[in-house]
């Protein structure tokens, strides 16, 4: 049986954790009352340490596509929808761009603002690539990842102060365990700041993102850009989900749903219109981001997403039809679709084709998907067409540029590929003397030149 001794340690426990928990409360409102400026608590500036840890780790590893020009044109933009707000305190905004595939951006309490390759190469030109980043800076700005790391620090205690609580309970065990208890609910509040950074990619809540819709339509307006391009952001990132099976959801599907942010986007620039907006040419904005659009096509054809990959070049190709590399690109994500077809099926857009998809995408490789796709007929006419579409763009490259040395490696892949081993060899071959030696590639294409010859033996008739 428990002494009274133990009872009322258990209770002082109790008011303790409770007064804690309300002191906490209500310091929280009074800092973040319209009346009063954001004052930085340990919490916070432990959090705001986290990040500045994090973007080193990110630059470190190589994550951020290093590139003078577009470097310049994003600091352009990001200054424009800033304006002359002041820069709120332990902020210093930049917006870089992540080299990443999937269509996200977020911002960072520390001003940190990351757009990913794979976004800009969704949006069509400079008015939607304000919208993002208008949206962005509203959660540095209006504090959103301190004040969602606050609420869910506030969360994780309530939870353990009841869980430490239950433990003293009659027939529980004792004070001393509670008190451990409390001691891993510190711990693991501690840990909260890992969880925020997965809020700060994946979303806040719909009311902050309302409310950073809103602040960036009005920076665009400020900035003459026509709001009406981030409503077309919201349906070009619906579209794109028609085009690639996403093994992961995306945040923009739920916070809110994108048709309500497009309609909100919508009538704000319909109340809104802006006279003498900037022009926002696509090809414009193409001549910007090219290089980030040519990694993220390499990167979504290695990502296994050939579809996106196929789009992304079509567009530089539509741009700059005289571009030999960006043709390159476009053959060879047409060579990675293999046999899969240039959209998903209407079946594959259905819940249980998105789970087979998911399912697929996680057991098979990608070579064991493709051999699979291969066996039906739609597979085999896939695999003809991509092919042939490859075949056409390397060999007018060849035509319009013959000493471009990449079209022959490339080409000698595709007819590796097909079987077609003396016509593989004659275009290995060739690479070969373009470079004499002073391509990266050439030992890989030597290697492959010495294959497809063993194998155009093997396949050969006897004499």
């Amino acid at each position: 049986m428990r002494s009274q001794a133990g009872s009322r340690s258990v209770l002082l426990l109790f008011l303790l954790l409770m007064s804690l928990f309300a002191g906490a409360v209500v310091q929280a409102q009074e800092q973040n009352s319209p009346n009063s400026g954001f004052n930085f608590t340990k919490i916070d500036l432990q959090l705001l340490d986290d990040i500045n840890e994090v973007d080193r780790q990110v630059a470190k590893k190589g994550l951020i596509f290093e590139n003078p020009d577009l470097q310049a044109y994003m600091d352009s933009v990001c200054k424009r929808v800033i304006a002359e707000r002041p820069t709120p305190e332990k902020v210093q905004f930049r917006c870089l761009v992540l080299r990443d595939p999937m269509q996200n951006a977020f911002a960072e309490p520390n001003g940190t603002v990351y757009v990913t390759t794979g976004l800009l190469s969704l949006l069509e030109n400079e008015a939607e690539l304000a919208g993002v980043l208008g949206h962005e800076v509203t959660h540095t700005f209006n504090r959103h990842l301190y004040l969602e790391n606050r609420s869910m620090r506030k969360k994780v205690l309530t939870i353990n102060i009841i869980n430490a609580v239950a433990s003293v309970a009659p027939g529980g065990p004792g004070v001393s365990s509670g008190v451990q208890l409390f001691g891993a609910a510190a711990q693991l509040g501690a840990a909260v700041t890992s969880q925020i950074l997965i809020a700060s990619v994946y979303g806040y809540s719909r009311e902050k993102e309302q409310e950073a819709d809103t602040a960036g339509l009005s920076a665009m307006v400020a900035a003459s850009y026509d709001p009406g391009a981030m409503a077309r952001s919201f349906e070009l990132l619906d579209q794109g989900s028609r085009y690639e099976f996403e093994p992961f959801d995306s945040f923009y599907h739920d916070h809110p749903k994108l048709a309500e942010r497009r309609k909100f986007a919508l009538d704000f620039a319909t109340a809104h219109p802006v006279t003498g907006a900037r022009q926002a040419a696509e090809k414009d904005y193409l001549l910007q981001v090219a290089p980030a659009i040519s990694y993220n096509v390499t990167a979504d054809i290695n990502g296994r997403r050939a579809r996106s990959a196929v789009r992304c070049a079509q567009r530089l190709v539509n741009a700059f039809p005289e571009e030999p590399k960006y043709q390159l690109l476009l053959g060879d994500a047409y060579r990675a679709l293999g046999a899969k077809t240039t959209t998903l099926s209407e079946e594959e857009l259905t819940r249980h084709g998105k789970s087979e998809d998911r399912k697929n995408f996680f057991s098979r490789t990608e070579q064991e998907e493709q051999k699979r796709l291969a066996e039906k007929p739609e597979g085999q006419a896939a695999l003809k067409e991509n092919q042939a579409q490859a075949e056409k763009l390397y060999l007018a490259v060849a035509q319009s540029n013959p000493n471009y040395a990449d079209t022959y490696r490339d080409l000698g892949f595709l007819y590796e590929e097909q079987g077609r081993y003396p016509e593989a060899a004659a275009v290995y071959r060739h690479f070969l003397d373009i470079v004499a030696g002073t391509s990266l590639d050439h030992l890989r294409v030597e290697r492959r030149l010495a294959n497809v010859q063993k194998l155009n033996d093997l396949t050969s008739p006897a004499k």
